[in-house]
């Protein structure tokens, strides 16, 4: 008879902690869609990469769009600027600097195709974030060696280095 008495206390306790399990189960489940949702809604993303920028002066324009950006080694990456609308640009200059405002070295290497340049920055293993400057300059403003860059009209590209490294890897 004592078997019997057990036996009902065991039934409801595993009763009970079946049900428990499947309400806490739906709690987990619920908060990692919860999470899912947030990291997506907060992705890090390269702003105006692969976009087609214009920037307008007095008596100049240009459109331009940087893309390909691919990563040699950890401190080099190549990316290739796509010249469209060209109106009175003689050159542009290109100025990057990383996410803690430091100049980053920039090489042009000549193209047989003016509308196509193929510029390499050279980035220190820390850096996180690369800004892009382009400058339009006139043959004017190409021969002044005395030139003040905060003066002229520039458009500004963000890019996240973990993120195009994620791409390369990827294509």
């Amino acid at each position: 008879m004592t078997g019997n008495n057990t036996q009902k206390i065991y039934i409801p306790l595993i009763i009970i902690a079946i049900i428990l399990s499947f309400i806490c189960g739906k709690k987990v489940g619920s908060s990692q869609e919860d999470k899912k949702i947030t990291m997506e809604s907060t992705n890090v993303r390269n702003i105006h990469y692969n976009d087609t920028l214009s920037v307008k002066g007095t008596n100049y324009s240009i459109d331009y769009s940087i893309m390909n950006a691919l990563f040699f080694n950890k401190t080099l990456m190549d990316f290739n600027i796509v010249l469209r609308g060209n109106n009175n640009v003689a050159a542009i200059k290109v100025v990057a600097k990383d996410q803690d405002n430091h100049s980053l070295k920039v090489d042009t290497i000549a193209s047989a195709n003016s509308n196509f340049l193929e510029d390499t920055i050279k980035l220190n293993e820390k850096a996180t974030k690369i800004c892009i400057y382009v400058y339009p300059l006139t043959k004017d403003m190409f021969n002044n060696k005395d030139l003040d860059l905060s003066t002229i009209p520039f458009k500004t590209s963000i890019l996240d280095v973990s993120l195009l490294k994620l791409q390369q890897i990827q294509n």
